[in-house]
Parts: structure tokens; sequence; C-alpha cells
């Protein structure tokens, strides 16, 4: 079996590029031959990993895999041209088996406000044999479009056999021993993340929790625009401002802190919200989507429920690892399936149907 994994790949360490990063590593773990093509930012040379920052680099290769009939699968947002453009020139016709996660919640928005949108992305999807949407409100919005439902599986962008935390990095300890309450925040420029209503929350906690602080990790944390608003919020003395951190030392940040907060405006489904119960730290998130066991949700916008619902969190759960389904071995069986050929994965044997 070869896999060729088309995405972002790290750095920067978001939700898409970190999954296709971990993919990778689980697919590489089970014998199978698996490269990336990288079409994100990073550019750091990594095992297997082939940067592609240019359209004609980019198509070059792919070309390659495909007539050497390399199955394919792409991760891709979905939620701008750019994203689909990628998912069109990779769902040309061609004799490699073709799978394609789509992982923005935005998603749905961006199709429903054109026809155009959800013509283009019906045929941009048309070469693929299996569509993987991360959340049932993408299925539906491709559903709309047209996509054929028996082609459609909905599952997480989570493997969670990969959720290992790095050793908690200095930083993140000086950070947990100036904090009596130390919160957790993903951070990413794009107002869908919600920074604004977390500082506002983050001042009505105050009173309820001394000694509380908010860890804020990921890109943008050094801009004009966040320090703006951290002034204008009148927080600066309640962060712990860590800018953007290797995956394992996120993850080592959320082993440490005492609750994870995802105070987003749209998600698809939300890894780090997954890590963070995996993980058994408790985790406020927005109601704008499913959330998985074991996550405490608050009204999306609502800066008192939020602050309520962390309130709560810190009370009431426990540090109870909470499992989330494992793309992993979901994803090896499509591959197998669409591969019709049988392979072995660790001491179990999976044919094709």
């Amino acid at each position: 079996m070869r896999v060729l994994l088309v995405g972002d790949h790290p750095p920067p360490h978001g939700g898409v590029s970190v999954h296709v990063q971990q993919l990778h590593g689980y697919l590489r773990e089970q014998g199978v031959r698996a490269v990336v093509l990288d079409v994100g930012k990073g550019g750091r040379p990594a095992p297997d990993v082939i940067p592609a920052r240019t359209a004609a680099g980019y198509g070059r290769r792919l070309a390659r895999f495909l007539r050497m009939g390399w199955l394919v699968h792409v991760h891709t947002s979905g939620n701008n041209p750019k994203s689909w453009m990628l998912a069109a020139t990779a769902g040309l016709r061609a004799r490699a088996p073709r799978v394609i996660t789509l992982h923005s919640g935005l998603l749905p928005d961006y199709l429903a406000a054109s026809v155009a949108r959800r013509a283009f992305a019906r045929v941009a999807l048309s070469g693929y044999a299996r569509v993987v949407a991360v959340s049932a409100q993408v299925k539906e919005a491709l559903l709309g479009c047209g996509v054929p439902e028996e082609k459609v599986l909905v599952y997480p962008a989570f493997c969670g056999s990969r959720v290992r935390p790095g050793p908690a990095l200095p930083e993140v300890e000086a950070a947990r021993a100036r904090r009596r309450t130390l919160l957790a925040m993903a951070h990413h420029p794009s107002p869908v993340y919600g920074r604004k209503l977390m500082f506002r929350a983050l001042r009505l906690l105050v009173d309820e929790l001394p000694g509380v602080g908010l860890a804020v990790f990921g890109p943008g944390t050094r801009s004009e625009p966040f320090a703006r608003d951290v002034r204008e919020a009148g927080v600066e003395a309640l962060l712990e401002n860590l800018g953007e951190l290797e995956h394992p030392g996120a993850l080592g940040l959320l082993a440490r802190c005492d609750a994870f907060i995802r105070p987003t405006t749209h998600d698809g489904d939300a890894l780090s919200v997954r890590e963070a119960i995996a993980l058994g730290v408790p985790c406020v998130a927005s109601d704008v989507c499913p959330r998985p066991e074991g996550t405490r949700t608050f009204r999306a916008g609502n800066a008192v429920d939020l602050a309520d619902q962390v309130a709560r969190a810190l009370v009431e759960q426990g540090r109870e690892p909470v499992s989330s389904p494992d793309a992993g071995p979901v994803l090896l069986e499509l591959y197998g399936e669409l591969t019709r050929r049988p392979f072995f994965t660790g001491d179990e044997t999976h044919a094709a149907r």
C-alpha cells in the first residue's frame, strides 16, 4: 500500500497540519509507505515530506504520484477558493483512488453563499472515491451540493493514539508556578477563534478565581492587533503569552493547565478539544457544533455563560481521560477497501471488502 497525503504539514501547528502529521506518523508505524506533499507554509525538512511551494511544482509532483498509482488523500478546509482549487486539481480523473477530508466549520456558510460555489464543489469532488466530513454539518452542506450520500463518511480528524505530551517547557512551568488557576486557549488571528470573547469572560472570572491566568498559544499572539485587544480588555496582568508552540509543547501545556477553553464562533470539529479531554483536562467549548463526550459547552458569543461554565468545570469536572474515536484505523481500513488488497496492521488482518 502506498499513500500520498496532500495538505499542510507543520509548521505552523494548526488543526489540519497536525492531523496530517499525526496520520503520516501512524501510517508509517503500521508499515504503510506514506509520503506527505506539503502545500503549506512550513517547509521544514522531515522524513518523507515533500514541499510544494508553487503551483507548477505541486502539479508535477502530484501527477507523478498519480501516474504511479499511489492512493491520494487530500486534506483541506473547504472554506475558500484556494482550498477548492486544491480539491479540484487532486480530484482530476486518474486511475489512482482518491480520498479527501474537509475540515472547516466555515464550509457550510461558504457553500451556502453561492450557487456557483456549490456547483464547483460538486464537480471538484466527483473524482473522489470517498469524501470524509469532520462533522454532520459539513456532510449536510456537501449533500446540498449534490455529492452522493454513499460517498460521504463522517469522522473526526483525530488520531488518539498520537496524543503524546512532551515535557513541560520552562515557560509553561513558569506560568504554572505564577497562577493558582491556569486556563489555556489555542489562538489564531482569525476572529473565529474568539479571543475578544475570552478576554471578556476572563475579566468576569477574576473575582471568583483569585490568581487566575490564561495561557494563550498559537500564531498571532505577538501581533499589534492582539496587543490592542489585550489593552482594551484590560487583561494584560492575566495573560501568559506563550507564542507559537511545537505540538508536543502544546500538549505539555494542556496536561499542566486546569482547564482548556475553545471560545470559537465556528468549528468543523476541533482537534484541540479532543486532545484536552483525552488528557483528562476539563474542557469548555462553544456550542457551535456537536462536542465530544466530556466537553462542557457554553452558548456561543455569551461571555457571561462562558465564565460561568469555566467556573463550574473547575469545580465539578474531574481529570478522567475520555477517549475519542481514532481516525487512523478507520482510514487504514478505508484505504484497504479502495486498493482492494489485504494488508496488516499490528497483529490484526484487514481485508478489502
